[in-house]
């Protein structure tokens, strides 16, 4: 009789659990399917020269502490010395419901693998977050990059 109240009682909560366990998981792949597609437009901005889109795609609380003329000029630097983009893969991304520093909320980490005309292979991080009106927007855009001129260049 033990036995089987045991397995019952199992059974009840994996059936009480188990709907939202899957309901959340729906939402955990679109909430990276949209964040993805916002980070890839976000991107595409760079890439396109639209400076002030891209500036546009910050969040609130990174715009606290940048001013879109310093962040265009910046933008502009960057792509200058990445040049044109070849080709873009993602890699990585990932869900998470809270960061430290920034508390509770929806966050996706999404990594790339890009290849542009002046570095040959770079690694492209960015984190986004929704915003109070429940948009995406830019936390943090980070890189990494290996370029064989340069290389070439330091070992002469």
């Amino acid at each position: 009789i033990i036995n089987n109240y045991m397995i019952n009682k199992t059974s009840l909560l994996l059936l009480l659990f188990l709907p939202q366990l899957l309901f959340s998981q729906i939402f955990k792949e679109k909430y990276i399917k949209e964040a993805n597609e916002f980070c890839t437009n976000w991107l595409s901005n760079l890439n396109n020269k639209s400076y002030g889109k891209a500036y546009n795609g910050f969040h609130e609380k990174v715009k606290l502490n940048s001013d879109s003329l310093s962040s265009c000029n910046a933008f502009a630097q960057l792509m200058g010395e990445f040049g044109t983009l070849n080709s873009r893969k993602l890699d990585t991304t990932f869900f998470q419901s809270n960061i430290e520093e920034l508390g509770d909320g929806f966050y996706v980490f999404i990594e790339y693998t890009s290849f542009y005309k002046k570095i040959d292979l770079c690694q492209e991080y960015i984190i986004v977050g929704q915003n109070d009106n429940l948009k995406w927007k830019i936390l943090r855009y980070d890189f990494s990059y290996a370029n064989e001129e340069l290389n070439k260049q330091d070992k002469k």
